[in-house]
């Protein structure tokens, strides 16, 4: 906050002394150093305020296409996710389904077995 003020406060002293130079100029008076070094300045200030303008849009359109990409790895994943879950799903449905077949054989051997034995015990009576 007070790097802003004590910015804002300078670049306006050199705004000022700016003009009082350029008045200086066109009544034709001669400039002294320190005129030109406030020239200077003023230029090497304008020259910074144009190169950090540059940088920010720089920077402002690195981090729009970087927060593009992020956004589309992101639904890639989510994609990846919702593909992999679908899979597992139908992967344990499959499991359920074999689950349940297993079941229904072995009550069906379990059956077979008893009609077996019943079939043996009633051979061993009769004969």
């Amino acid at each position: 906050m007070v790097e802003a003020v004590v910015t804002s406060v300078l670049e306006e002293a050199l705004r000022q002394a700016s003009e009082r130079i350029a008045k200086k100029i066109t009544e034709g008076k001669r400039l002294t150093s320190i005129d030109v070094i406030i020239l200077l300045l003023d230029q090497m200030n304008k020259r910074m305020e144009a190169m950090n303008e540059s940088l920010n849009k720089r920077i402002d359109d690195l981090s729009a296409s970087l927060n593009k990409r992020i956004d589309d790895t992101n639904k890639r994943i989510d994609d990846l996710n919702t593909s992999l879950n679908k899979r597992i799903d139908d992967t344990n449905k499959r499991i359920d389904d074999i689950k349940e077949d297993l079941k229904s054989l072995h009550q069906e051997v379990s059956s077979i077995k008893s009609d077996v034995i019943a079939l043996m015990r009633e051979k061993l009576k009769t004969g």
